[in-house]
């Protein structure tokens, strides 16, 4: 899917190995989105993109909340509703994606896309997760 990969920066490490490394599947669908944009000799096809983030929301999210449970976390209902949130944004940005019929409105979604997950990245990652991992890091069990 994606030519060249490009690490994850330091910045979103979270120093939980498991999140960590299901973060940067996310980063790797955002620059391939990137890279497919710049690259017009790359076939433009932001379907697998959507495949991508499909599975992503469904299994990182259970893997947070499972461990959200499991540790007795005190914000789950607040992380709960921020999951809820993302995975209505890529449903409604998918939606939007399977009724385009033209590239000029495909390359509109997929600057919207972008821009989602650019967010997402900012925000989620950077600050709702990294609260998550501050209480996961404290209980030597969590890290695994």
């Amino acid at each position: 899917m994606i030519g060249q990969f490009i690490a994850m920066p330091d910045q979103f490490r979270l120093d939980h190995p498991a999140i960590d490394m299901q973060h940067e599947v996310l980063f790797a669908l955002y620059n391939e989105l990137k890279i497919s944009q710049e690259d017009h000799e790359m076939a433009f096809d932001l379907g697998d993109i959507f495949l991508g983030l499909n599975g992503y929301v469904a299994t990182h999210f259970l893997f947070e909340e499972e461990l959200m449970a499991a540790f007795h976390y005190t914000d789950t209902a607040m992380h709960h509703e921020e999951h809820r949130r993302l995975s209505e944004n890529v449903a409604l940005l998918h939606n939007r994606f399977k009724q385009a019929k033209t590239l000029p409105e495909q390359q509109q979604i997929a600057n919207d896309v972008a821009q989602f997950l650019l967010n997402w990245l900012a925000h989620h990652i950077a600050e709702v997760d990294r609260k998550l991992v501050r209480h996961l890091n404290t209980l030597p069990a969590a890290l695994s």
